[in-house]
This record gives C-alpha cells, structure tokens and sequence, in this order.
C-alpha cells in the first residue's frame, strides 16, 4: 500500500437540530446570541463533553497538520470560511472552537458544502419552527423530514465532490459530519478511512437532540 494513498479521519458528531443552517445565517446576518445562560443546563454539558472526547482523540492521532485539511458540514464553500468558523466559535460552538485550534497547528480549512442546498434546508427549518402544534406540527414535521432527506442525499454527493477534487496525494482530511449523512460510505471507494468516535451515554445524546 503507498504511502500517498489519502486517508480521511471521518469524525461523526451529533448535531442538535437548532444548528442546522447556522453558516447560511451567519452569511446573512441572522446568527443568534451565544448561549444563553438559562441554556448552558445538563444539554450544553453533554455537548461539552462529546467535544472534549473528540478533541483528545484527535490529539492522539499525531497527525501531520501542515498536511492536514478539514471538512465540516454546513460550512459553505463561499470565500469566507474562516469568517464563519470563526464567528460561530464566538457564538459558542464547541466544534467550531475544536476547527480554530486545529487551523492553528497548521490545518487548512476547506469550503464543504453547496451555498444553494444549505439555504434550502435553512428555509426548510425555518418553515417548520414557524408551525406549532394547532397548526399542523405534526404534518409539518414529516414535511421537513422527508425534503430534508433528499436534500441530505445532494448535499453529501457535494460534499464527496469537494473532498474528492480537494485532497490531494500525501494529505490527510479530516471530516466533520452529522450522523445523518452516509457520506463515508460513498467515500469508502476512493479513501482510507479510520473513525474518530466518542461514545456519550444514552441520556446524554437524547439530550443534544432535543436540546
């Protein structure tokens, strides 16, 4: 096996779903507070402690990061990357901080996702936190659901793109993705794959998605 081969670190994490569309709202200027006191609770601590697992896992990897590129979902290929990285780490997101510590050993910070198909899931969730429950919440719910699947199928077919033309030979990627997306499976073709995985107990991970 050469040594050019090029390997992902593929990094699934769990994403509450109030952090969808937040590099497209940030773009926008929409980006909400960071968090709130009356929020940082038991949900904030167990998102805490999934990030503080992934960091030490990554830490022990020793990888190359002047040949290292990141890849996080969410994060449009616009031009101001780093902006919005930085941004959403001043707004309190941990896996964001987790990129900016990175990029400082050296990492370089790859545009991912589709401005376009970003925007779609944005106004997507928009339209079911408009709806409550003497609406049609339920309804709404299996809407958002079924379009954002098949949005999620364009958007990793994307983001396999971008890794794909992106990587080059003797680097190493490191791939931040939501749980939802089966893009390592469509990466398993052309790369070698390792997992960085922090198991949080089972109270902890209801605990971020229904934060």
């Amino acid at each position: 096996m050469t040594t050019n081969l090029r390997k992902l670190v593929y990094v699934p994490v769990l994403h509450a779903r109030e952090d969808s569309g937040q590099a497209a709202s940030v773009l926008h200027g929409n980006e909400k507070s960071g968090i709130k006191d009356k929020e940082f609770n038991a949900d904030q601590s167990a998102v805490g402690e999934m990030w503080a697992g992934i960091t030490a896992k990554i830490e022990e990897l020793n990888l190359p990061w002047n040949k290292t590129r990141i890849y996080q979902d969410g994060l449009p290929v616009s031009g101001k990357e780093l902006e919005i990285v930085t941004r959403l780490t001043d707004h309190g997101s941990w896996n964001h901080l987790l990129i900016l510590n990175l990029l400082k050993k050296g990492a370089k910070l790859e545009g991912t996702e589709d401005m376009d198909f970003l925007m779609r899931e944005y106004d997507f969730l928009n339209v079911l936190l408009m709806k409550n429950a003497s609406t049609g919440q339920t309804a709404a719910v299996a809407e958002y659901q079924a379009k954002s699947r098949e949005l999620l199928k364009m958007r990793d077919e994307f983001i396999l793109n971008r890794v794909k033309t992106t990587l080059q030979e003797g680097e190493v990627g490191i791939v931040f993705m939501g749980v939802m997306h089966r893009l390592d499976k469509m990466l398993e073709k052309d790369f070698l794959i390792s997992y960085v995985i922090y198991r949080l107990p089972f109270r902890s991970v209801g605990a971020i998605y229904n934060a």
